[in-house]
This record gives C-alpha cells, sequence and structure tokens, in this order.
C-alpha cells in the first residue's frame, strides 16, 4: 500500500538514499549516522542500558 502523504513520501525518499548512499549495509548507515551526529555540534545524551524485564503471560 502507497501512501500519498507528501511527508512520508519525503522521509521514505531520504531513507532510500540514505541506504543507497551505505551500499544497504547497517554497519555504514549507523556509522554515518554517528558521524553526523558528532559533527552537529549537539551534545549527545546517552543513557545506560535498562534491564529487561519478564512478563508473565496469562494462561
Amino acid at each position: 500500500m502507497k501512501s500519498s502523504d507528501s511527508i512520508v513520501d519525503e522521509v521514505r525518499a531520504a531513507r532510500e538514499a540514505i541506504a543507497k548512499a551505505s551500499d544497504d549495509n547497517l554497519e555504514k548507515i549507523v556509522e554515518a549516522a554517528r558521524a553526523r551526529q558528532s559533527q552537529s555540534g549537539r551534545q549527545v545524551v546517552t543513557h545506560a542500558p535498562r534491564k529487561a524485564v519478564s512478563t508473565k503471560r496469562a494462561s
């Protein structure tokens, strides 16, 4: 199902361009995103990993 929303189309086009520039390699995409993030001059906030919470299923 194709969206007719121009914003969704723009985001999908940007995603496709980023993936193509990185040869559809997730590691390269993440590396490029981190490089852009560090070059932005903004403060990067990281949080400590949270412990997984197990949930009980109803029987």
